[in-house]
């Protein structure tokens, strides 16, 4: 499993993916551990900001894996819809993000998200991210 940090424009302390575990041209999966000290952690759970951002950059972890040859590039989001948490990850859980792309024109891409743990889904949602 390859470090994800490669591959996205985002640096610690704000990194919320550590390893990029598959990519092809249309799905990626990510895992990362969620830390007690995380931006996105309150209350000892990671926040439904903190997922929507763990799912933008394994977004970005695709971009960058299929761009290795070029720099990093960076991504905006467009809109976030249909966004559904089934409960928010504990600290010490690890999250395994995957995203499915469903369509993308020139440079923007529309994705659909899910979220898990060992105890069950998290979250889902689609978005729109457009690669400037």
């Amino acid at each position: 499993m390859p470090s994800a940090l490669p591959y996205i424009p985002q640096r610690p302390p704000f990194v919320m993916v550590d390893n990029l575990l598959s990519c092809d041209e249309v799905v990626v999966r990510t895992n990362f551990s969620i830390a007690a000290d995380n931006l996105f952690v309150q209350d000892g759970k990671f926040t439904e900001a903190g997922l929507m951002e763990n799912i933008a950059q394994t977004c970005a972890a695709r971009i960058g894996w299929l761009n290795q040859d070029k720099p990093v590039r960076i991504g905006v989001i467009g809109s976030i819809s249909n966004f559904e948490v089934s409960r928010l990850p504990n600290v010490g859980e690890t999250l395994e993000t995957s995203v499915t792309v469903e369509s993308a024109v020139f440079d923007a891409i529309i994705v659909h998200a899910e979220s898990a743990t060992a105890q069950g889904a998290v979250a889902q949602c689609d978005m729109k991210v457009f690669v400037i």
